[in-house]
């Protein structure tokens, strides 16, 4: 199984509350189609007493579901047009951001498919 780290990056002009809300529904909507999401923890700074969440960020694991995890993300982009995603896996980086619907459909189930496959 691998994990996809998902980073929302929100509309030019989001402030860290609203990266935090846009991160939340697409949670939801991933919850929604049977995936694991979690939110990755933050590195503590030095001296403190723990860290945080980082909650613009979530890990999805992925065992080759590319139908629902592609299904969700691009529901997801479909409402909130303008706004920008970041997917990672194993250091491969895809940022879907100003690209048409049909641009993002194409690039989210080939980089998922990509790494179903390998």
């Amino acid at each position: 199984m691998t994990d996809v780290r998902v980073e929302v990056a929100g509309y030019p002009d989001s402030d860290d509350e609203e990266r935090a809300d846009l991160t939340t529904q697409l949670r939801a909507d991933l919850e929604a189609a049977d995936l694991e999401v979690a939110h990755p923890a933050a590195v503590a700074p030095e001296g403190s007493k723990g860290a945080g969440l980082e909650l613009a960020q979530l890990v999805v694991s992925f065992a080759g579901t590319v139908p629902a995890m592609a299904a969700a993300l691009l529901g997801w982009l479909g409402r909130n047009r303008g706004a920008s995603v970041s997917l990672e896996i194993d250091g491969d980086k895809l940022t879907v951001e100003h690209a048409s619907a049909a641009d993002q459909q194409r690039l989210v189930e080939t980089f998922l498919a990509r790494h179903a496959a390998g």
